[in-house]
């Protein structure tokens, strides 16, 4: 069917309809004038009730008439700009003449974003494998400002940094010992744990070189705060000690947390958060000034080897044997699986400025898991290399 005919036929049907109308209100009874008798009569029954005669009919056909004939106008002129395709022409240009060309403006926001296109293709990045062939990581850090994760290879003896935007790696510093973890101060200095030799190092990131700042037997975890001290687990001990940097002097903060503590975080705000490698999976909070401990919760036949804070009430552990990251609620212990296959897991660490969780592990792999996916229903899975 041409458009010409679809404009003839809705002419032809709006005509039709506006010739009934004019037809009912001619050859019905009482249409027309009505009496002012008759209309004082209706005025006086209750409006409720259904009229009697057709008067409030005849209002209604008297609203429509004109639409029907407004109908048929349009119609009439749809059908000639059908058949005279020119005439809308001369309507544009005169428009573009008053107005001037249209501009087409595209600012920043209307481009497309490449998480946009990821979503709509379906391959919005959740997690991936960093980097391979790093050692037996039992430690891990990062620097956002840097963009750079340091791994800690406690078989090799030596710490690895690691571009996480490209996975490109490099050896920072070796023959540091029994190295049990890193965190980094972002001024260009790494802190590690000597385990085998009970020592806190302190490691010039730029030269590689490294001293001794104290003594802590059993040395394991380790975090550092904004006023210049670190706070070292002590895994043969129990206990949770404070050494001043770079001096080494040392306090006792807690006793009695049992054998086989590992990774230890601070909450910025008096709280320290310490996790358990071996022994049943606990979570520790820890009271820096008063150096009482309570048991947050325990992981069921599951370690708490690492802790990272996301500063908004969390808490993220990962499960050494198991190879699973688990995201634990400070306020009430509740605790639920966000990530598995992470193989066997001693290394994690938090950018929550770019929004990345990272691991590492025995397998020497460094594995990114987007932090937002891990809080979603269910997490981000199984992670899988590809």
């Amino acid at each position: 069917m041409s458009f010409k005919n679809i404009f003839e036929n809705g002419g032809d049907e709006a005509g039709s309809a506006d010739k009934a109308a004019q037809a009912l209100g001619k050859d019905t009874p009482g249409a027309g004038d009505v009496s002012d008798a008759v209309r004082k009569l209706e005025s006086e029954r209750d409006p409720w009730l259904v009229r009697q005669t057709a008067h409030g009919a005849f209002d209604v056909m008297g609203f429509l008439n004109p639409l029907f004939r407004n109908a048929q106008d349009v119609a009439a002129a749809q059908r000639q700009v059908s058949e005279d395709p020119g005439s809308t022409s001369t309507m544009a240009s005169a428009t573009t003449k008053t107005f001037g060309p249209p501009k087409v403006t595209i600012s920043a926001e209307d481009m497309p974003k490449l998480e946009d296109v990821s979503r709509l293709m379906g391959t919005r990045r959740s997690y991936a494998l960093i980097a391979t062939g790093l050692g037996t990581s039992e430690g891990l850090a990062v620097d956002p400002s840097l963009n750079t994760a340091y791994v800690a290879d406690r078989g090799g003896l030596k710490l690895s940094a690691v571009k996480v935007d490209t996975g490109a790696q490099r050896a920072t510093a070796s023959g540091l010992g029994d190295i049990g973890d890193v965190k980094v101060d972002g001024q260009g200095t790494a802190y590690c744990t000597d385990y085998s030799g009970g020592r806190l190092l302190a490691v010039d990131l730029a030269s590689g070189s490294s001293r001794k700042i104290a003594d802590v037997p059993g040395a394991y975890g380790v975090a550092l705060d904004a006023a210049g001290r670190a706070y070292v687990a002590s895994w043969l001990h129990g206990q949770l000690i404070a050494v001043d940097l770079p001096d080494g002097q040392k306090r006792t903060i807690t006793t009695g947390l049992g054998k086989g503590i590992g990774g230890v975080a601070l909450d910025g705000k008096g709280k320290a958060y310490v996790g358990q490698k071996d022994g049943g999976g606990k979570l520790y909070e820890v009271d820096l000034v008063g150096g009482t401990h309570r048991v947050v919760t325990s992981l069921a036949g599951a370690s708490t080897v690492r802790v990272a804070l996301d500063g908004a009430g969390r808490a993220y552990t990962i499960d050494h044997a198991n190879g699973r990251l688990y995201e634990i609620a400070l306020a009430d212990g509740a605790q639920r699986v966000v990530a598995t296959g992470l193989g066997t897991c001693a290394g994690l660490a938090l950018d929550t400025v770019s929004g990345w969780i990272y691991v590492s592990n025995y397998e020497g792999q460094l594995w990114q898991i987007n932090y937002q996916a891990a809080q979603a229903l269910g997490g981000v899975g199984k992670v899988v290399a590809y």
